[in-house]
């Protein structure tokens, strides 16, 4: 078994790789968005819902769009921001240690 230590993160390359996963996740995000969004604000039993011309389901709709954008935007400045503070808290650690073992 081997010890290694991870002591530095690229923050650009963390970033792109984190922005992906949440970009996945925004599109599996999205669908459910768009109907519980849309089915609450167009619930019969809400008198204060704006029900003129479709508007709820406008902005159901629109969050649902773009909600892989937001997410993936979202991952990447805060996997850059993550990569950075493991980076400066590595130098004062000295990083994580990880054991691998070689299989034959």
């Amino acid at each position: 078994m081997k010890k290694y230590r991870v002591l530095q993160i690229p923050p650009i390359r963390f970033g792109v790789v984190l922005g992906l996963i949440n970009g996945v996740i925004g599109m599996l995000v999205a669908p459910v968005l768009l109907l519980t969004l849309g089915a609450a604000a167009t619930a019969a039993d809400l008198n204060y819902a704006p029900k003129l011309l479709g508007i709820p389901w406008l902005f159901a709709g629109a969050g649902a769009l773009f909600m892989p954008f937001i997410h993936a935007v979202g991952g990447l400045v805060f996997g850059i921001l993550l990569a950075m503070v493991y980076n400066f808290a590595a130098r004062w650690t000295g990083g994580i240690e990880i054991v691998l073992d070689e299989k034959p």
